[in-house]
């Protein structure tokens, strides 16, 4: 299949496949922003419920690592000549409001609760790591390598969380169930 992003016989590029893309790049950036957001709203809310001093380290640790997220969205915004926005993102707030469930079940189950959490942080991280990194071949695609290095390193940065911190304090947890 041919990629009409690719130049065509005669040398240009598909201008209306660029703007596009560019469209599309731009529209996940919003999203992203919106999903960083949310999220922080989120965190604020419960931040003060947990209880595991571990627990409460590793996500206020990794709540600084979110703002640094913004700050790097914030940039590339910038770096286009676009306002910074936020646009709707329905599966964001699937996933929140799936956390919000877990957590009004277990409201007077501590332990069970910060369970909930550590796997909504799990499924948060996990959905910032695809966002991320597709916008990243996004912005690869549209030749902007600076918001795809920037993007990259958010990439990074929630692998890193996943697998340094998270994955370890999940096993802790859960350790008690097997």
């Amino acid at each position: 299949m041919e990629n009409p992003l690719q130049q065509n016989d005669s040398g240009q590029e598909n201008s209306d496949s660029r703007k596009t893309l560019h469209l599309f790049f731009s529209e996940s950036l919003k999203e992203l922003y919106f999903a960083e957001n949310a999220i922080s709203e989120a965190f604020n809310e419960i931040s003060g419920k947990i209880s595991a001093p571990q627990l409460r380290t590793i996500l206020n640790n990794h709540y600084q690592i979110h703002l640094n997220h913004k700050e790097r969205l914030a940039k590339i915004f910038k770096m286009q000549d676009e306002a910074v926005e936020t646009k709707y993102s329905a599966a964001i707030i699937a996933l929140l409001n799936d956390a919000n469930e877990h957590f009004t079940v277990f409201s007077d189950d501590i332990v069970n609760w910060e369970i909930a959490l550590l796997l909504t942080s799990r499924k948060l991280a996990h959905y910032k790591i695809a966002a991320y990194g597709a916008a990243a071949h996004l912005a690869i695609n549209l030749n902007n390598h600076r918001a795809a290095t920037l993007l990259a390193i958010d990439v990074q940065e929630e692998e890193d969380f996943v697998n340094n911190h998270l994955n370890d304090i999940t096993h802790q947890f859960l350790g008690p169930y097997r």
